[in-house]
């Protein structure tokens, strides 16, 4: 019964708890079903989104389609607008030329008119001139192919249609020359001095010389030269100078020119320009002999010190021979055969005639001007520079730019050879002595004794390069120097014991610690240290010897490369000193070309 009653509520509980497990199974299937309708939805929600992401992608790529095209347009709109910007710009650019353009050529119409009317005379007093001066013109009338009275009544017309230029006069007294009427020929050389003194000398000097008169052109020559002002000298007396020069005009002529110009170079400080400086020792200065940089190298080292200053004053004592050489090469002894022709007389003439007075060169330079505008097409900058530029070239030089640019810069003057050679026997006094100035600095630099020497050692040897200099004792030295620096390099190295016993002393220590440690990893660090440490002693025990060895060795190399360096630098000084002194007597040969192409010149 017992036994019994005990199985029956066992039967209860299991009972119980089947039923309670049947309820949460059923409860179970719920919450899956549930769950699986929640699924359901969530799956159709996200096919619903999936399809919706679709259809906004689709309208994305729509839409990238369409800004790509939108910013092809924007594109293509920008290159039109830069276009038309630079087409508007190249168009106001051309129309503000073709306006330039435009009023220019209406104001250089208008200026031709008012320079015919203002200036019509004088061509045709400047035409009759030309015919006047013309040799065959003299001949025409002397054989009485053209009548004197009629040349007299033409030049009467041009002095009534013109009376306040100068050349009017001028064509009156020629024409009353050939009428063999002195007393009025003087009259009108008077009018035409009141007008323009300079001109008038001039254009009788040259004409006079035409004719043969020889002796009343130097006469007007020499009035010429003295009522021109030396600080203003224009082209006339570049083509002047070159018609005197080579005694176009008689030896007379040549004779009070160069007279004039000493005399007006007397008056100037040639040794000081405007700005302070002297123009003829700057261009000596840059004809010198340069010393290139790798010539003397070896001096170079041994003088290190003084180099720079020993360079200086070989150039400055090249500087006589630099001077003859360019002269020589520039004014050759040709043969003087002075021509007969009136080459640069005819020209200077000519151009006399042709020049134009103030009031005309206004004028023809506002007409030069309209004209390279209408040339450049209405640019109105390019034509202003060029016209400046010309302005430039014309600008008269003061004597001081004339002498020194005929003699060193040949081509900024419109002077001949003979010319130039005029002008340097003007400049010569000062050019002597400014080569003599630098063969003084030359000689004070020259020094008498050199100090040569290397970073160890250092002797003083003669600068004359006609002293011999034993070069054994010096060899000797220098290696005695440098294996004396060489010695104290080598003693210097020492063994540090501090160091090795110390590194000893770990090596012992890091030996002792491995064998008394377990096999592992403290017993292998142990072991490494040991090592360490005993290449390290070992390194302190062998550095001292091989750095010893390594000194002697490096200066055994030293003392080659010094003695090499002082053997070649002491060859290299007697080229050096010896081109020096050799230098310096260009001076004295300098002296000797200048008295023999004057003698040459006067000889003629």
């Amino acid at each position: 019964m017992s036994e019994r009653f005990e199985i029956e509520p066992l039967d209860d509980e299991l009972r119980d708890a089947l039923r309670g497990l049947a309820a949460g199974q059923g409860h179970q299937h719920e919450v899956l079903g549930a769950v699986a309708r929640r699924v359901g939805s969530l799956d159709t929600a996200v096919s619903t989104a999936h399809a919706e992401i679709a259809g906004v992608h689709s309208e994305l790529a729509a839409l990238t389609d369409e800004l790509r095209e939108v910013a092809q347009s924007v594109r293509v709109v920008d290159e039109s607008v830069s276009q038309l910007r630079d087409n508007f710009a190249q168009f106001t650019e051309r129309y503000v030329k073709d306006q330039a353009r435009a009023a220019a050529e209406a104001e250089l119409a208008r200026l031709t008119l008012d320079w015919q009317s203002r200036f019509e005379q004088r061509r045709r007093t400047r035409a009759l001139a030309h015919g006047l001066v013309h040799t065959l013109t003299r001949d025409a009338v002397e054989r009485g192919v053209v009548d004197a009275a009629a040349v007299e009544v033409c030049a009467a017309e041009r002095l009534l249609m013109e009376p306040s230029h100068w050349l009017a006069p001028a064509v009156v007294a020629l024409a009353a020359r050939y009428q063999g009427e002195a007393q009025r020929a003087r009259r009108a050389v008077s009018h035409a001095y009141s007008l323009d003194p300079a001109k008038s000398n001039l254009f009788f000097a040259l004409t006079c010389s035409r004719l043969g008169e020889f002796k009343e052109a130097a006469r007007r020559m020499d009035q010429y030269l003295r009522s021109i002002d030396s600080y203003a000298l224009d082209e006339d007396f570049q083509i002047v100078l070159d018609a005197v020069a080579c005694r176009e005009l008689g030896d007379d002529a040549h004779t009070y020119a160069e007279l004039a110009m000493k005399r007006w170079a007397g008056q100037l400080d040639l040794a000081r320009s405007d700005g302070g400086l002297d123009p003829v020792a700057s261009h000596l200065w840059e004809l010198r002999h340069r010393v290139p940089d790798d010539a003397f190298p070896e001096l170079g080292r041994l003088c290190e010190t003084e180099w720079d200053q020993l360079r200086r004053g070989w150039e400055l004592a090249s500087v006589p021979v630099s001077a003859l050489e360019y002269l020589r090469e520039q004014f050759p002894p040709e043969p003087v055969a002075w021509t007969e022709s009136g080459t640069y007389a005819e020209g200077a003439l000519g151009a006399l005639i042709d020049r134009y007075d103030a009031e005309e060169r206004v004028l023809d330079r506002r007409m030069e001007y309209l004209r390279r505008v209408i040339v450049h097409g209405g640019d109105v900058n390019e034509a202003r520079r060029s016209v400046d530029v010309d302005d430039d070239a014309r600008e008269p030089a003061d004597l001081r730019t004339l002498l020194v640019n005929a003699v060193f810069v040949p081509r900024s003057v419109l002077l001949g050879g003979e010319a130039r050679r005029l002008v340097l026997r003007t400049l010569w006094p000062r050019v002597l002595e400014a080569v003599q100035e630098c063969a003084d600095r030359a000689w004070h630099l020259l020094p008498r004794e050199l100090a040569i020497g290397t970073d160890e050692w250092s002797a003083v040897v003669p600068a004359d390069p006609s002293a011999d200099v034993d070069a054994e004792p010096l060899v000797i030295e220098l290696t005695g120097a440098v294996e004396d620096r060489t010695d104290r390099r080598v003693d210097a190295v020492q063994l540090n014991r501090v160091r090795l016993w110390g590194a000893g002393l770990l090596t012992l220590v890091a030996s002792v610690l491995a064998f008394i440690m377990d096999a592992g990893t403290a017993r292998v660090v142990c072991l490494c240290l040991g090592l360490g440490f005993t290449c390290w002693a070992a390194y302190e025990w062998r550095r001292v010897p091989v750095r010893r060895r390594e000194l002697r060795a490096e200066g055994f190399g030293l003392a080659r490369q010094r003695v090499r360096t002082l053997r070649r630098g002491l060859q290299q000084r007697e080229e050096f000193f010896g081109a020096w002194t050799d230098h310096l007597r260009g001076s004295d040969e300098l002296r000797t070309w200048g008295a023999e192409s004057w003698r040459e010149d006067d000889g003629t």
